[in-house]
């Protein structure tokens, strides 16, 4: 599974030359990061780890060494990962690196009946019969030095993407998937690229189709300040205003501290921090509303419920996870849009099927071993 040649631990700038020649040699490259990400809104970085099907691997303290230097090298490179959309984001934050091709294993995987999301111990010993050990999976990454067996767990998870890219790169080419597994691969790393969305979960609670025009003016502007004071003071959005309150607020809109504090639940530290900026939030709204988001009816929500048990089914028959098949996003398309919003590699797998399926030409079974499509 891991390679005898001693792993290279880069602390400066001619480890780094080592590690950038050895990228340009190699056709693909296993990239891991340790990071932190509680209490944070950006996830910060402590180790970078690198493997290739040499046996060569690295890890690279950017503690101890600007890994800005890498983005030149890794933009050219083709790269493996597992579940790797929050990696990809982290070099491009860092580097402002895309890699040129990206293959990730839990995607691909996915598209061969091994479920999807899923950790990388269960598809090593799924697919490659052999355990990886996670004894250190919540080790404190920001401690100097590191310990020997922190160093060779971080480098493990490297090491295994390259024997599991293999064997499912062949399981693939057998069913016909390389070039689905290959694009939704590339739509995660396009995803790493984007500012993250505000969050808009709200949108599709069933209560958000019963607010009035003006509640969700302000339930949008409220979502929206948390999301940039998070990012302003890297904490979570959540952490400055909760789902639940931001709701009551929003409902609520009080015009002044008082009004504002009648929600016994609404800490006082919070009134104290932000009490006024919550209010001018709700203002704004009161007085410039914001695009409105996409609210689904509850007869689209129903819709939605709908085609989540279809992709369950589809999963079935295809081995295809539902969650890769019909993610959240791709539910709201859908709803918005009809069955133009599937494109590529998701047309191919499943546009057939899902037509029928809305034009009532197909039916939902259930079935000891789950829903099938009839």
């Amino acid at each position: 599974m891991t390679s005898n040649a001693p792993t290279k631990l880069i602390d400066n700038r001619d480890g780094l030359r080592a590690l950038t020649a050895t990228i340009d040699e190699q056709p693909w490259v296993a990239i891991d990061t340790e990071f932190h990400a509680e209490r944070r809104y950006h996830p910060e970085l402590f180790l970078l780890q690198f493997a290739f099907a040499s046996g060569a691997s690295f890890i690279v303290d950017p503690q101890r060494v600007d890994i800005a230097v890498l983005g030149p090298v890794l933009s050219h490179a083709s790269c493996v990962v597992h579940a790797g959309q929050q990696d990809l984001a982290i070099l491009w934050r860092e580097c402002e690196a895309a890699p040129a091709a990206v293959f990730d294993v839990q995607i691909a995987a996915g598209m061969l009946g091994h479920g999807y999301p899923t950790r990388l111990e269960t598809l090593v010993e799924s697919i490659l019969d052999t355990p990886l050990p996670k004894s250190t999976t919540l080790s404190d990454w920001s401690t100097r030095p590191l310990t020997r067996k922190q160093l060779a767990y971080a480098i493990s998870d490297a090491q295994v993407l390259i024997p599991l890219r293999a064997a499912l790169m062949s399981a693939l080419e057998s069913h016909g998937r390389t070039r689905w597994a290959l694009d939704a691969s590339a739509e995660l790393a396009a995803a790493a690229q984007r500012r993250a969305p505000i969050d808009d979960r709200w949108t599709r609670w069933e209560i958000a189709s019963q607010l009035d025009t003006e509640a969700v003016a302000a339930m949008a502007n409220l979502c929206a300040w948390r999301d940039q004071r998070g990012r302003d003071k890297n904490q979570p959005a959540t952490f400055m205003l909760s789902d639940g309150l931001a709701l009551d607020i929003a409902r609520r809109r009080p015009t002044s501290i008082d009004e504002l504090a009648s929600n016994r639940r609404i800490p006082q530290g919070l009134i104290r921090r932000f009490g006024r900026e919550i209010l001018s939030v709700v203002q704004a709204a009161r007085v410039d509303p914001p695009a409105p988001p996409f609210i689904p009816t509850m007869t689209q929500l129903a819709t939605m419920r709908s085609m989540e048990i279809w992709a369950l089914a589809e999963g079935q028959r295809t081995g295809v996870a539902p969650n890769l098949l019909l993610p959240p996003e791709m539910l709201t398309l859908l709803i918005r849009h009809g069955l133009n919003a599937l494109e590529g590699w998701r047309a191919d797998a499943m546009g057939d099927s899902l037509a029928a399926f809305m034009a009532g030409q197909s039916a939902i079974r259930m079935t000891p071993d789950g829903p099938v499509v009839t």
